[in-house]
This record gives structure tokens, sequence and C-alpha cells, in this order.
């Protein structure tokens, strides 16, 4: 059976472990003249165009054998280098370096290429004959009729991350350009992440093919996912309430240690998402960042929907305002089957479930139930579908569902808040921890925090 994805790589610093251009410069001591052309150029002051002349003129008397022979000892990412070379019919470099500098370095890789090229007479670049467009690429696979993913950290990938069906922002080696961010689907900052959601879209996009064991791991796996990307302007603290320090750490904090040992966790993100990104890889680095850019006029839902796209089989909904227990946590993540999780009533407002004598939940309600909806739910990711309203709205339609009872709080105002402070207490008794409070101020009407240290 043909296959109907393709992925189409940037090369330096995407593939490679370094930028192509600093080792030249380095090798043929000439740094101070590429040194703020190429800063200038990340930063996307120069475009990427104007950039490459000025680049290629730089070095056009160099030889051009000795930069291919240097390039082709520039080291690639293991992980993905292996993935590309076991699926290298779907995939492909588009590089805006030349070929004459890279042929040695693509070999390795062992894919098709696309790249810019040059007249070359007596080993030195005579004049750029071509200037790729990777948005061209894209393009050209799209007519074909392949599902496109690109993967890319830089401005010139812009455009084609645009186009792609698919875009992946990678900040292996630096922190994806901002322009790229602001479209992206995904972003990774770990070779592994990276590879393991190549491998999950190759699943999804050839479910009736034979796996590799790794693409076979993970159609058994559940997915979580981590819905951040909300503004929480219920709290009023003008932040996402993921930051929001309780008892000494942020919140979204308390969530990387209660879910560590989840092998495929997935986070989506909206508001303050660098923030959040930057925090998170603080203390782990091997997730998998999801955008929910359309966060302000969406819902739960939402973010939930697009986390699981491209997720493992079965996948867990967990909101990341929502604190659980320790000891639920591991039960939870021990059920193998579909299930609504909820709790003892404890909100300001809540959205109720009713159950029947089974404990299934039976139905949700924003006036009244047995128990306070809270999350997570398991389900099998085919059976969702898009929606810009709540995650309880998405799980109507499959209800009955079993239901679980855990300990948890969910914190959505200031009050909440107030309990989740007292609800990690029960767990952490001996804990030194600081009770953060927020004051109304008369002048500004804004809560401002003071802390306490307090022994229990």
């Amino acid at each position: 059976m043909k296959n109907t994805i393709k992925f189409i790589f940037d090369l330096d610093g995407t593939i490679t472990k370094t930028e192509t251009l600093p080792v030249i410069a380095e090798h043929f001591n000439i740094q101070n003249k590429i040194e703020e052309l190429t800063k200038e150029t990340i930063a996307g002051n120069i475009p990427f165009i104007e950039s490459f002349i000025r680049r290629v003129h730089m070095l056009s008397h160099l030889p051009v054998n000795e930069v291919s022979n240097l390039l082709a000892k520039v080291e690639l990412y293991p992980q993905l280098q292996e993935f590309i070379q076991e699926h290298q019919e779907d995939c492909i470099i588009a590089t805006g370096n030349l070929w004459c500098w890279v042929d040695k370095l693509c070999e390795k890789v062992a894919c098709k290429t696309y790249s810019s090229t040059a007249f070359v007479e007596n080993n030195n670049v005579l004049k750029i004959s071509k200037i790729i467009k990777k948005d061209k690429i894209v393009a050209k696979y799209k007519s074909e009729g392949y599902q496109v993913v690109f993967i890319g950290d830089g401005n010139n990938d812009m455009e084609a991350m645009r186009q792609a069906d698919i875009s992946i922002a990678s900040g292996l080696l630096h922190y994806p350009a901002k322009s790229i961010l602001s479209i992206a689907d995904y972003s990774v900052f770990s070779e592994e992440a990276l590879c393991r959601l190549l491998n999950q879209l190759y699943l999804d996009a050839s479910p009736t093919s034979v796996h590799s064991n790794t693409q076979n791991t993970l159609a058994k796996q559940a997915s979580i996912i981590l819905s951040c990307a909300g503004v929480g302007s219920r709290l009023g603290l003008g932040q996402t309430k993921v930051l929001v320090n309780i008892c000494e750490k942020p919140l979204i904090v308390w969530q990387l240690e209660l879910l560590k040992d989840i092998e495929d966790l997935r986070i989506v993100v909206g508001y303050q998402s660098n923030s959040v990104i930057s925090e998170v890889l603080k203390h782990r680095k091997n997730v998998i960042f999801v955008y929910n850019h359309d966060y302000f006029n969406t819902k739960t839902g939402t973010s939930f929907y697009l986390g699981s796209r491209h997720a493992n089989k079965y996948v867990l909904e967990w909101d990341g305002d929502l604190l659980v227990h320790p000891e639920d946590v591991k039960m939870l993540l021990s059920v193998n089957y579909d299930f609504i999780a909820y709790s003892n009533i404890c909100s300001d407002e809540a959205i109720y479930v009713r159950t029947n004598n089974q404990g299934e939940v039976t139905a949700f309600s924003s006036d009244y139930g047995d128990f306070e909806w809270t999350g997570p739910a398991r389900i099998q990711k085919k059976k969702l579908s898009y929606t810009s309203n709540h995650v309880y709205g998405m799980l109507e339609e499959h209800l009955p569902m079993p239901g679980i009872k855990i300990r948890a709080q969910y914190i959505d105002t200031y009050e909440d808040y107030l309990c989740a402070i007292e609800f990690i207490k029960t767990y952490l008794p001996q804990t030194k921890i600081v009770n953060s409070q927020f004051l109304l101020t008369e002048e500004t009407g804004v809560r401002e925090e003071t802390n306490q240290n307090t022994n229990f």
C-alpha cells in the first residue's frame, strides 16, 4: 500500500547538531565576516534571499571540495537519522544551502534532497544558479496528493510551514524563530520527542501497513493531553493558571511531578505559551508541545482535540489547572479502559455529573448532580471530533461511560486557589510550604502576592 505522507526536513540545526555556516567560518577563520550577518538573519532583520546571496559572495572564493569534505563531518542527530533512513521514500530534505557544499553531508542522511545550486568553476563558486523556495517543495507534494509534514527552525522555513498540512518547530539546537512559532502545530525540544511525534504521524497516515517496533509500541500506549492554553481570567492574576505559584512552585511543576513516568506527555499551550514552555523545559525536555493558537475564542474541548489529533490510540484528557491526589493519579494511570473521573463537589461553579447504580456517568449538568466533573477522562482518540466548546460536550455522545471517583481540586477562582493550598497539605503534611495569598488593594483592585513560610 502506498503511503500518503511526506516528511520534509530543514537541514541546518534540524537534522544536523550544529549550523553549517559557523563550521565553515571557523575552519577558514572568517567568523567576524559571517557572525553579524547570521545574527541579523536569524533575528529576521535581513530577508533570507538577501542574506544567502551575501553569504555566498563571502564564501565563493573557498575551495568547494574542501567545504564539502568539511561539512561531511558535521554530526547528525542519530535517532532522527535512523527514522529518515527507515522511511527513505517518505522523507525529503529541503535546504537553502548550496548542493556543492552539502552534497556529502546529505548523502549521509540518504534521502531525496532539494537545495540551492551554483555554477562551479576551478573549484570555486562562480555564481548562484538557483535559490530554493521550500514552500514550492511543499506545494509540489501536496499537489500529488500527499499529506505534508514540515520540520524546521528558522525564519526561512515560515512559508513552507504555513503551507504544510502539519508543521513542527524544532528546538533541538536553538529556540525556534518567533515567526514559525506563531503558525506551528507543534514544537519539540528533544530528539526523543521529535522522533516520537514523527512515528505517531507515520502510524496515523498508514494504519494498515507494517510498522516499526517503535510505532507498534506507541499504538498500545496512552497519551496524556495536558491542557494549559487558557487565559485564566477568572482567577484574576493576569497570567495563565499553570504558572501561578502554589506552595512554592508553579502549578505546571506539580503536574510534571505527578506525570513524570508518562512517556507521551503532550502539553497544549496558547496564552503565554513561551513562558509555559520555558518553565516546563527547566524540568523536562521530552514533551511534545501542541499549539492552540485560537485559545481566546475556544475552550478546553479544542485543546483536547488538537492534543489528541496525532497522539497514540488512547488519550487521557487532563486539565492543567486540576490537582489530583498522587495516589489517585497512580490509580488512574493504571486503568486500561475508557472512563470519566469525578470528585466530591468542591468548586465554586461546578459542572456536575449524574451517575447510575453501577457508578457510570450518565449525564453532565450545570444545575445539579451527584458529583463534580473534574476529569481526567480516557477515551479512544478516533471517537473525538473538533469542537470549540468544553471537553464534557465531546464526551456526552459516548455516555454512559464508566466513572471513577477521585480526590481532586479544580482551580478556577481565587477561592479555588486557596482550597488548592489546603488540598496539597492533605498529602504533604510535613512539607515546608509557602502559603501564598493574594490581597485586593484599594488602589488597583488587583491581588498582590504575599508569602508566609509555615511548617506543617
